[in-house]
């Protein structure tokens, strides 16, 4: 009786837990998932709010992982904005159909890398310098975009951003920016940074922010009247219930501009998969254990399909998001079912509270969720490399002088071209007329081992080959090998013991029965060793 009373009370003490950390994970979300919604993606503010709810849910139950959290994304909203803004007008009827477009079509592309392997695969190429790279780009163009909400002017129409288009955006802030917005916007963000620096406030520094930056929106449109403040709230959130469906907009008359907004969608499914595959392996290092992202990506690619019949914007995961649910001891799966419950609450009771929220203070807080992906921490080791720290600068710039689609087809060729000048440039030691290769020997890494064997053969004419420490050797490494050997100009050396090279053939052998069921494993004749 008092195991089962034990196991009773441990099990509410974890619900309790999962729940205050659920509190907190929904707290800290809905100030960010309007932001993303409003100021980034141009939509009301509900889709960023069903995207905290549904999207969360959703993969919290597609991922059995204890560390994965899904979520609505900073990029991603922000790919949405861009990709659409030159269809339709941000907020209307159409815009939003597009969007629901935009985001199907996403989940579909993803639903691709789940489905065919070889694609999903390829995402393990992207590495470290690419995705901060592309990341810090990223941060610094949410601060770019953000200016104009912050000075209280119209939306930027524009599409590209290169960094003549953001000083533009500055100089039209402070020749035409309204007064009481940058006040808003700034006591935003010194109230959220003061806050961050406060340990016990640092998880709640953004809801503290906003709510200052509110409570001062709320004075100025008391004492000054908001017909001449013009600060810009809101929507009223009283159409939002348990779940609103809609359809993606797909008729003959569109047609000719979803064709338009494909490159987008590949765009918004890269962007999303990118980050959840590094999100990921940076969670798995953090905690010493091991996840496979592809279990991330199935639960991105089913959610981003079935999210846009419910009016959210996509979902994908978010190491912030993982790291603060880990650090609080909670459970990913139960806290992000919390999460949502929680926040469906409040949007319910505090819908007229969360209306008076100012445009301005959500223009701060992308600005400080910008601000927080250019991380110094995650930068400085590139540069330790000069391959790494040019593959992170070519990546960082192109999302500021190209556009999204462009910045992550880049990154997506930069991660491929440095994966494979890795392995064609094998590590050779010259060492008293012996050339230890340290790597692969196939046709991409051949013409260097070859310019360095024929360097060495010309001081010495006999050259040893230590060949033990090679990883793989393709056909053409094999038939180069056996032809050097033949004109006898290396002697090839294999310093591995006897004993393990026994233990390996017979394994192989073992393997080789295994692999040919009730067939007679009998050896080859026509095989012949070339050396």
């Amino acid at each position: 009786m008092n195991v089962v009373g034990g196991a009773v009370l441990r099990s509410v003490a974890a619900l309790r837990a999962n729940f205050v950390v659920g509190l907190t994970l929904a707290v800290v979300t809905l100030p960010q998932a309007i932001a993303f919604a409003t100021t980034l993606a141009g939509l009301p503010p509900h889709f960023g709010i069903y995207a905290a709810i549904w999207g969360v849910l959703f993969t919290a139950i597609l991922n059995p992982s204890r560390v994965f959290s899904g979520g609505p994304n900073t990029t991603m909203s922000a790919a949405i904005g861009i990709t659409l803004l030159p269809v339709a007008p941000p907020f209307g009827a159409d815009y939003m159909g597009y969007a629901l477009t935009l985001i199907l079509l996403a989940g579909l592309v993803q639903m691709l890398f789940v489905l065919v392997r070889p694609l999903g695969r390829m995402l393990d190429l992207i590495n470290e310098p690419v995705i901060n790279g592309l990341i810090c780009g990223i941060g610094l163009f949410l601060i770019f975009k953000s200016l104009t909400s912050f000075g209280g002017l119209p939306i930027n129409t524009q599409v590209e951003w290169p960094l003549w288009i953001a000083w533009q955006s500055l100089l039209a802030v402070l020749e035409l920016g309204n007064m009481h917005a940058i006040q808003i916007g700034l006591i935003t963000l010194v109230t959220s940074l003061v806050a961050r620096r406060v340990y016990v406030l640092r998880n709640w520094s953004i809801l503290i922010g906003v709510a200052a930056g509110t409570a001062y929106s709320q004075y100025l449109n008391a004492t000054i009247g908001l017909q001449n403040t013009l600060i810009e709230q809101i929507a009223n959130l009283s159409r939002i219930g348990l779940v609103l469906p809609s359809v993606p907009l797909f008729n003959q008359e569109a047609m000719s501009d979803i064709i338009a907004i494909l490159p987008g969608a590949i765009t918004l499914a890269l962007l999303g998969l990118f980050q959840t595959v590094a999100a990921m392996r940076r969670m798995n290092r953090k905690i010493g254990s091991y996840t496979d992202s592809r279990k991330g990506i199935f639960a991105d690619a089913v959610s981003n399909c079935v999210l846009p019949f419910l009016s959210s914007l996509p979902t994908c995961a978010s190491f912030n998001r993982m790291w603060l649910v880990y650090s609080l001891g909670g459970h990913s799966r139960w806290s992000s079912v919390s999460s949502a419950i929680v926040l469906l609450a409040m949007v319910l009771f505090l819908a007229p509270v969360i209306a008076i929220i100012p445009m301005p203070a959500m223009a701060a807080v992308i600005m400080l969720l910008g601000a927080n992906m250019i991380n110094w921490e995650d930068i400085r080791p590139h540069f330790s490399s000069r391959r790494e720290a040019t593959v992170f600068l070519a990546s960082f710039l192109s999302v500021l002088f190209l556009d999204l689609f462009g910045a992550v087809v880049a990154g997506s060729v930069l991660a491929i071209a440095y994966s494979k000048w890795e392995q064609a440039h094998p590590s050779i030691t010259p060492e008293d007329g012996v050339l230890k290769i340290r790597g692969n020997i196939y046709y991409g890494s051949l013409p260097v081992i070859e310019a360095t064997y024929h360097r060495a053969l010309e001081r010495n004419p006999k050259i040893r080959l230590d060949i033990s420490e090679c990883f793989y050797i393709d056909q053409e490494g094999i038939r180069w090998l056996a032809a050097a050997k033949a004109r006898q100009a290396i002697e090839l050396i294999d310093r591995r013991k006897g004993q393990d090279r026994r233990r390996l053939q017979r394994r192989t052998a073992a393997d080789a029965k295994r692999m040919a069921g009730r067939r007679r494993s009998r050896q080859d004749r026509r095989q012949r060793h070339l050396f």
